[in-house]
């Protein structure tokens, strides 16, 4: 059964022409107006054909019964290649994706990020204390050794005294300063409040700073690392700033504990 031909119609009519064509049909088959023993008949498949035609889906579903769906593609085989043993090579797989850079950059920054915070945060602590006022002890000088000093360029440099306290300190002060600190003799060791960084030495009117100290001749390790910290954490959510400040801030981090360790 032709829809379209019930309806007298063709295949890429109109949707108000089928309606018309409908209506027009409609009036002249209908059994009230048309006495004829088959206009019932026929009034049942104009509107079954109406029915189907003017909805778009089941127009859609209804056309494509006439496309062949049985009509195979012969596509035209690859050229054939000089080299008889060449066979190709088979395609990579999505899963074996080898990330870029930025996409290791991108999936690591979380963890750069959390490195530049907690950084960051170790330098505001180190701020404070460094702002506070110094806490006082009294210890006791246990022995004293003159070192010198060597350089890339020289064999030695000027002679320097190296004092050590019975409450760990290892202090290095000028070796023109040796009759002034003795073995046995009490001093006062000016800490830092939070941390107990040792800042100064004093006996008697005499006030030694202590230079070797991360709060001393090594304070460009904790300013570097703020600095660098803090634009880790503004830069957070940039992958190529917040990726590569993290990872100095890590570096930084590591050459000051190394120093730490070292006086």
């Amino acid at each position: 059964m032709d829809y379209y031909e019930i309806l007298g119609v063709n295949s890429s009519a109109h949707a108000s022409d089928i309606k018309r064509a409908y209506r027009r049909l409609a009036v002249m088959y209908h059994p009230d107006k048309n006495p004829s023993p088959d206009a019932e008949n026929m009034f049942k498949q104009i509107n079954e054909a109406y029915d189907v035609l003017s909805d778009p889906d089941k127009r859609r579903a209804y056309d494509s019964r006439f496309i062949n769906l049985f009509e195979v593609r012969v596509e035209d085989a690859p050229p054939r290649h000089r080299d008889p043993k060449y066979r190709p090579r088979a395609a990579r797989s999505a899963g074996s994706h080898r990330p870029t850079i930025r996409e290791m950059m991108a999936h690591y920054l979380k963890y750069t990020t959390a490195m530049s915070t907690a950084c960051f945060s170790i330098c505001v602590v180190m701020l404070i204390d460094f702002l506070l006022p110094t806490r006082e002890s009294k210890e006791t000088i246990v022995r004293t050794e003159i070192h010198q000093y060597r350089g890339a360029r020289s064999a030695s440099g000027p002679p320097y005294l190296v004092i050590y306290t019975d409450g760990g300190h290892t202090i290095a002060v000028p070796g023109d300063l040796n009759g002034d600190f003795m073995p046995g003799e009490e001093v006062t060791i000016h800490n830092s409040y939070l941390l107990s960084v040792a800042r100064s030495m004093q006996e008697g009117s005499t006030i030694v700073p202590i230079a070797r100290s991360i709060y001393g001749n090594f304070i460009f390790a904790p300013a570097a690392l703020l600095v660098m910290s803090g634009l880790g954490v503004v830069f957070r959510k940039n992958i190529d700033y917040g990726f590569n400040f993290g990872v100095v801030s890590f570096a930084i981090l590591l050459i000051m504990c190394g120093l730490i360790l070292s006086v």
